[in-house]
């Protein structure tokens, strides 16, 4: 959990996602603009020019920071709820904005399952190739780590793609740590589903440090207890992240990517319906 809270965060007046979000690319795609297809509000690309819906309101964090504030120096979960749903809310224009602003983190995981599944069962010629790849020279799990984050998360130089390659470096050193024999090649779906609620939940985790981390950052507290508040937020968003993807998977065990995508963005709207329902 390294991403930086000394940002100001975003501001209101401006759009809840930055322009440049639908220009990352995915690997093994052309472009991950998704600007022909419709919005989470259901309005075509052409007509966001013509609404103020997806424009942030004036001082949209300032319910989230005063919650925040009072979590920090009391550790109160209802007020990390409060704040949780406040940035929701208000901060973002609803669960569905805070899961659409997520969209790189949904498509690296979807990516994921792919990629691990199509290695354990060998049903993808150019998976198999770069499996007997790494084989043959005798990988190391660190190495194999690497080139699964290569494979799976985007490459450029924004804060969220540089995010999503920590979360996914985090995810799977914890999975690692915790299993020091697994093979990271041949995983059983429940370490892959554990690997993509682990890595969504520091997505979350970060994306809330980039937006209104600063409460943390201009506090107090000592060192040890802002530390020691972070870790019990990350838990919090780990502990709902993990119930809404177990609710959704059961529902099939068979889909494509984009409809993978789909359950997981779903996931996270729920999770942050769930602290909405704090207010």
């Amino acid at each position: 959990m390294g991403t930086s809270t000394s940002s100001n965060g975003p501001n209101g007046g401006v759009s809840f996602d930055p322009p440049w979000l639908d220009e990352i690319e995915m690997p093994g795609s052309t472009t991950s603009s998704d600007a022909s297809k419709e919005n989470d509000l259901g309005l075509q690309d052409e007509d966001i020019d013509n609404t103020k819906i997806n424009i942030a309101p004036p001082r949209r964090f300032s319910a989230t920071r005063r919650a925040l504030n009072n979590y920090a120096q009391s550790g109160d979960s209802d007020s990390l709820r409060k704040a949780l749903g406040h940035y929701s809310r208000t901060g973002m224009g609803g669960a569905r904005n805070v899961a659409n602003r997520m969209r790189t983190s949904t498509k690296s995981a979807s990516a994921l399952f792919g990629v691990l599944r199509s290695a354990r069962e060998g049903n993808d010629p150019e998976i198999n190739e770069w499996v007997s790849t790494l084989t043959s020279r005798n990988a190391s799990a660190d190495e194999i780590l690497d080139e699964i984050i290569n494979m799976v998360t985007p490459f450029g130089g924004s804060i969220d793609e540089i995010s999503c390659r920590e979360s996914m470096a985090q995810a799977l050193e914890n999975l690692i740590i915790n299993n020091p024999q697994i093979d990271l090649l041949n995983l059983k779906d429940n370490d892959i589903w554990n690997i993509i609620e682990s890595f969504l939940s520091y997505e979350a985790f970060n994306r809330l440090c980039l937006d209104i981390g600063q409460s943390f950052e201009k506090s107090s507290l000592a060192p040890k207890i802002k530390v020691a508040r972070m870790n019990e937020m990350h838990s919090y968003l780990e502990s709902e992240i993990f119930i809404q993807v177990e609710k959704l998977r059961e529902s099939s065990e068979n889909f494509t990517p984009n409809q993978l995508n789909d359950i997981l963005q779903d996931a996270l709207s729920n999770t942050f319906y769930v602290y909405e329902g704090a207010l």
